[in-house]
């Protein structure tokens, strides 16, 4: 909850405080007794128009004295949040002169302050999607050539969700006032013991040790044989967000794709994504409308996965935004998104949200695909934020729903992405234009499947894990998802007993699901299939060993510390809402505020052994 707690509060603390967008004219500037009071108002009582109140006098402020907007909410910030002031400072110092440039942008006589309450605070009703309708190069074929199973199958690694930890200390405070602990801060009493001392591989409330990351490609070197390739969803620095700038950032990359590659050796190419932690400050990733550049980003990681792309990926990766595509193997090709440009956390998004498709990322993929349809070629997409997440922008996230439903199931044979540090899927239904005039969904109608691959790291109250796919190379669709888990909870035993983590297979979902729905052998993991096994969830969601409490405990990687989705409330009709809704303003959760909000990820935890009431219902990271 802390985490979660310092978006929202300290957001409206900080971000409030600079981010408003259309404040109330006055001849007068509001004073700073003003925006405590409308902003303190905003953070007891959480409506809508609190919220849209404290971001119009906080802009007005921050629009006549920048400098004193900051230090106003740096004043605010640890009391609202009950943060270090260094964590504040940092995290203000960082985020906030991009959200202050976009919020004097911002339009707020059209709506985007009631839209930034909306996707930042969750203080407002979701917006309508005003995307419109795509235009494509050419029509849709009539009939779909589908490329038939050959039956050799291919092994491909999934990692995600890295997040290595170079300062993890071994000892420290685990339970800690911060986004990520097990270190030694500067408000650390290092006279006092821990409550819960962080042990040498890992804690549910900290990021990844070098230790750990190291011993799980250990594991994979030795224990998988036949690798293919691999791919890697985005996140590879730690969840110290008031720490990361370019300086910090690159070096920890450096290492980490280095070990990586080290471990893997020269046979095995990884096809890598950018996540929101990629980059310094975190989240920031500025489009051709907001201004400001990240030059030195893409070309680092150009430079850094130089051993793993061709040279024309790499020039795309330079020039396209950290975007680009590549061929792994004949007829077969990977497009790597920069999802960030739908991330709801990326504050420069806010400066013109009439742009729906920043720096034209979304013309760019239809325009790969296209040529991939030309060329009867199979295509993977990867990225980091799932555009089905609900903090990814509603409008990209329905602009991307069309590119997928025009190319797919041809020429889009499976999409991957992380961010959420959990073990999921969301599926794709024909639209209208494919003959599903009533927007059913059935097996019938399902076209397409998104991956969601599980995290390194155990943040937060998750087991760290990785997955491997069987993969048919001539559909280079996948046959079996097998994931592999450390039980974290036994960190203690491995230290007193100089042993190390406990790698193996959690479940391979086709041996887990296919007594639920049946599949012939000679058939893949499709979207009907998983539309079938989201049938047998909702059959008896209550039954401790029947398929959707199992799915459950795999969402979190069998972690103890998990909160549990309990057959008497909403959670488990959310939960397969949320699995057939592959576009974010799909509405599947009903939180208390009465707003509807689609929720499928979470930053939940367990404090003092109350569970959350809704631990279905946060997002992540």
């Amino acid at each position: 909850m802390l985490f979660r707690l310092l978006t929202v509060a300290l957001a409206v603390a900080a971000i409030c405080t600079t981010t408003s967008a259309a404040a109330v004219q006055t001849s007068t500037p509001p004073t700073e007794a003003q925006v405590r009071e409308l902003v303190t108002k905003a953070v007891t009582n959480k409506t809508c128009e609190n919220c849209v109140a404290a971001l119009r006098v906080s802009r007005e402020f921050a629009r006549d004295n920048i400098t004193a907007a900051i230090e106003l909410s740096k004043s605010m910030c640890p009391n609202i949040t009950n943060s270090p002031a260094d964590l504040c400072n940092g995290n203000i110092d960082k985020q906030m002169p991009v959200f202050i440039k976009s919020a004097l942008k911002a339009d707020f006589d059209r709506g985007d302050d009631k839209f930034i309450c909306h996707s930042v605070f969750e203080r407002c009703p979701s917006p309508p999607v005003t995307a419109g309708t795509l235009s494509f190069p050419k029509p849709k074929p009539r009939v779909l050539t589908v490329p038939a199973h050959c039956g050799k199958l291919a092994n491909v690694i999934h990692l995600s969700d890295w997040h290595v930890d170079e300062l993890y200390e071994p000892g420290t405070e685990a339970e800690c006032d911060r986004n990520t602990c097990c270190r030694t801060f500067p408000t650390t009493n290092t006279t006092a013991p821990p409550r819960r001392s962080a042990a040498t591989w890992g804690d549910y409330h900290c990021d990844t040790p070098v230790k750990l990351a190291r011993d799980l490609m250990q594991f994979i070197t030795k224990d998988i044989s036949g690798i293919d390739f691999g791919i890697l969803t985005g996140d590879i620095p730690p969840h110290d967000t008031w720490l990361r700038t370019k300086e910090t950032v690159v070096p920890i990359e450096e290492h980490a794709y280095g070990t990586i590659a080290s471990f893997l050796g020269d046979g095995v190419n990884v096809y890598p994504s950018i996540g929101n932690h990629d980059t310094g400050p975190t989240n920031l990733f500025p489009t051709e409308k907001s201004g400001g550049r990240l030059q030195w980003l893409y070309n680092s990681l150009s430079s850094q996965w130089r051993p793993w792309l061709t040279p024309g990926a790499c020039l795309q990766v330079r020039s396209n935004y950290g975007a680009y595509s590549t061929s792994p193997h004949p007829g077969f090709r990977i497009i790597s998104l920069n999802t960030n440009f739908c991330y709801n956390e990326n504050y420069y998004l806010y400066s013109d949200l009439s742009d729906t498709d920043p720096n034209h990322e979304l013309r760019w993929l239809i325009s790969e695909l296209q040529h991939a349809e030309d060329q009867k070629e199979r295509v993977w997409i990867i990225g980091h934020v799932a555009p089905h997440n609900t903090d990814c922008l509603e409008n990209w996230s329905d602009l991307y729903h069309q590119v997928v439903l025009r190319y797919s199931p041809h020429v889009i044979a499976e999409q991957f992405f992380g961010h959420s540090h959990r073990d999921g899927f969301a599926i794709y239904y024909a639209g209208k234009e494919d003959g599903n005039e009533a927007g059913m969904k059935n097996a019938r109608t399902a076209v397409a499947t998104a991956w969601t691959g599980p995290s390194v790291t155990p943040y937060k109250n998750v087991n760290p894990g990785f997955r491997m796919y069987k993969v048919d190379t001539c559909s280079w669709n996948v046959f079996d998802s097998i994931t592999y888990i450390a039980n974290l909870d036994q960190a203690a035993q491995w230290d007193a007993m100089g042993a190390s983590p406990n790698w193996h297979v959690e479940y391979s979902a086709r041996e887990a699901y296919s007594p639920y729905a049946p599949l012939p052998a000679n058939e893949s993991l499709s979207a009907a299939w998983w539309h079938n096994v989201t049938e047998a969830f909702e059959k008896d969601p209550g039954n401790t060993t029947g398929p959707f409490q199992e799915f459950w405990k795999r969402h979190s990687k069998q972690s103890r510390v998990f909160p549990t989705c309990l057959a008497n409330t909403t959670c488990p009709q959310e939960v397969i809402c949320a699995l057939r809704s592959a576009t974010n303003a799909d509405a599947c959760v009903v939180p208390a505020s009465g707003l509807k909000k689609r929720r499928d990820d979470g930053d939940m935890e367990v404090v003092e052994g109350v569970q959350e009431t809704r631990p279905w219902s946060r997002k992540m990271c």
